[in-house]
């Protein structure tokens, strides 16, 4: 699979930067058929400590540290502490159907990028195991995953 550089921006104000992040295949930008079984994600290897991902990885590690890694019965979205208004969201459970991830992790997904109330999330996710404090980045919405080996629990 290609890696990839590329940028992301909100009104000509950069908000990503990501190199050495898999792109995603096309095939994964096709929906699987009712019923099919999900593909399976690539996880990369060997992992990485978090001073490797894209700069907003460390920052929503230290975010969600800070918060307590929240555990509420359904996502919601959380004041970012010192910059009001953005909010992050997260504390849904990851269900793990395609066993992508450890089949005996309980896991949650958490935004990477803080946004303001009522825009659109992006597909950055960092996806925690609650039992083992395991947690691996993903940057396209499930397709590609990355364990944070060092700086993330």
């Amino acid at each position: 699979m290609a890696r990839a550089s590329f940028f992301v921006s909100v009104a000509g104000i950069p908000l990503l930067t990501a190199t050495g992040i898999p792109a995603p295949s096309p095939a994964s930008a096709v929906s699987p058929a009712p019923g099919a079984a999900a593909r399976p994600a690539d996880v990369y290897d060997p992992p990485w400590p978090v001073e490797r991902f894209p700069a907003q990885v460390k920052k929503a590690c230290a975010i969600w540290k800070g918060l307590g890694w929240p555990k509420a019965p359904r996502a919601q979205d959380y004041q970012v502490p010192m910059s009001r208004p953005l909010v992050i969201r997260g504390s849904n459970v990851y269900r793990n159907l395609s066993r992508d991830l450890p089949t005996d992790g309980a896991y949650r997904e958490y935004d990477v990028n803080p946004r303001r109330p009522g825009q659109h999330r992006d597909a950055e996710r960092i996806v925690r195991d609650e039992g083992a404090h395991a947690v691996w980045y993903t940057g396209d919405h499930y397709s590609n995953f990355r364990k944070i080996e060092s700086g993330c629990e």
